[in-house]
């Protein structure tokens, strides 16, 4: 309660500092700007002045919807179509103008998620189709406070947020609507809960500190599971997305960059490269053998797993723009690579690859289209292959597990207007499932064609 006091007390003393914010001439020749609605930077304008006198007393408020409409065409679980949504809610406070205090900022969102998706109901993946696809629920997501000192060079944040809203995220990737190019498919099948990350959130704390224009670091702690213990959905378990657990394992991830060729003045082609990696302090049951080390698939097996602690993973990301349009800033060609790696004997994954392009600006009159071609894999580790195999050798029954689950898409954002986005969206899933039998699935999938529209728009 505390924390919701605070909140509301920051947010209504934004709107009487908004009451009373600068309303002089420039102020006044920015809020009754002429422009058409396909000029304004969202759907709904500035609402008579009100939002543009927020936003200059440190209120900014945030709200868009994204909508799909997916269809499987051939393989996976079954042909046909399946529609899914998110609705998200923002508020950012800049403190410094709403309280006088230097350097802090508050944020928080929320979403609204509706509608069937595609995975559950007509693939069959393990890598998600889309990055906004969920279990239906209203779910607050970020809640936290961000500290900068040292003219920004040191940044604290604490509160609750996901693991890849700043860490093992590519710039380019974000572009691809497959899950699997937000947090790597590798982390979401290892870590409990899938790991907090959209749309389950966890709290934490982080630091990051620029050493220097090339040089940064960033560390971070988190819940290690973001749902509560049970069984079934752990989306379901995190309802409301109001758990706020504190008293699971710990999950530490940590990263180093090194950039080149930011900033105005720069004159070669930008690029990040980062290494990192996350160690999670919980217990993991082995994926093949028992306490007694014999398989968990034979008849002998006492049905208890080894146990192993802790897990982690290593990592390396790279953004790279390989060419760009003479004259342009942020037009051409951007390159990323996504490599990571974890132990095969406890984790169900243990390889994990991403790779695409990026053509921003690809034709004349569309500066802002991006058109991304990328392609993820998920290797299945060779502890879990050989307990597969053990099932058919004691069974007689059933087929081995497969090696992988490999994702092609293929995708073009088109920006009608700075408010308005529309993205289609052709995917190919090789080996659905990687051949593991889930509920109502005990054969292999055949391969996935499936394509989609994503629009989005910002109110």
């Amino acid at each position: 309660m505390p924390g919701v006091v605070l909140v509301t007390a920051v947010l209504l003393g934004g709107v009487a500092a908004a009451a009373g914010a600068d309303t002089g001439p420039e102020a006044a020749a920015k809020a009754n700007e002429p422009e058409t609605i396909w000029q304004r930077a969202t759907l709904t304008g500035s609402w008579n002045g009100i939002r543009t006198r927020l936003e200059a007393a440190g209120v900014t408020l945030g709200l868009q919807e994204q909508s799909e409409v997916w269809a499987n065409v051939s393989g996976g679980l079954r042909r046909g179509m399946a529609y899914d949504g998110q609705t998200t809610a923002s508020v950012t406070l800049d403190l410094d103008r709403l309280l006088d205090w230097p350097g802090a900022k508050f944020f928080a969102n929320a979403y609204q998620i509706h509608g069937s998706g595609p995975t559950v109901n007509l693939v069959g993946n393990l890598q998600v189709v889309s990055s906004i696809e969920a279990t239906r629920d209203t779910k607050l997501f970020e809640l936290w406070i961000e500290q900068a000192l040292w003219n920004g060079r040191l940044s604290i944040r604490s509160g609750q947020g996901g693991v890849n809203d700043e860490m093992m995220s590519s710039q380019y990737s974000a572009l691809f609507l497959n899950s699997s190019f937000g947090l790597p498919g590798l982390s979401t099948a290892d870590l409990p809960s899938g790991g907090p990350t959209y749309p389950m959130a966890t709290p934490f704390a982080r630091v990051r500190f620029k050493a220097s224009d090339r040089i940064t670091f960033l560390a971070g702690i988190f819940n290690g599971d973001p749902a509560p213990l049970g069984s079934g959905d752990p989306q379901l378990r995190d309802k409301g997305g109001v758990a706020f657990r504190t008293n699971d394992h710990v999950l530490g991830a940590a990263e180093i960059w090194y950039s080149i060729n930011q900033g105005d003045g720069a004159t070669g082609l930008p690029g990040i490269y980062k290494i990192g990696g996350w160690v999670h302090s919980g217990q993991f049951a082995d994926r093949l053998y028992d306490t007694n080390g014999v398989s968990l698939a034979s008849p002998a097996s006492n049905g208890v797993p080894a146990v192993h602690s802790p897990d982690f993973a290593v990592y390396g990301i790279v953004d790279q723009m390989v060419w760009r349009k003479p004259g342009s800033d942020n037009q051409g060609i951007g390159a990323f690579v996504h490599i990571i790696g974890a132990p095969s004997e406890f984790n169900f994954s243990n390889l994990f690859i991403a790779a695409g392009l990026n053509w921003t600006g690809p034709f004349e009159g569309g500066e802002s289209d991006v058109f991304g071609i990328a392609v993820s894999y998920l290797g299945i580790s060779p502890a879990t292959r050989r307990f597969g195999s053990d099932l058919v050798n004691f069974n007689g029954q059933g087929a081995p597990y497969l090696g992988n689950e490999t994702v092609v898409e293929a995708t073009w954002q088109i920006q009608v207007a700075p408010w308005w986005t529309v993205q289609s969206d052709l995917q190919i899933v090789v080996n659905p499932g990687a051949g593991i039998p889930t509920a109502g699935v005990t054969a292999h999938l055949r391969q996935a064609v499936i394509a989609g529209l994503r629009m989005g728009i910002t109110f």
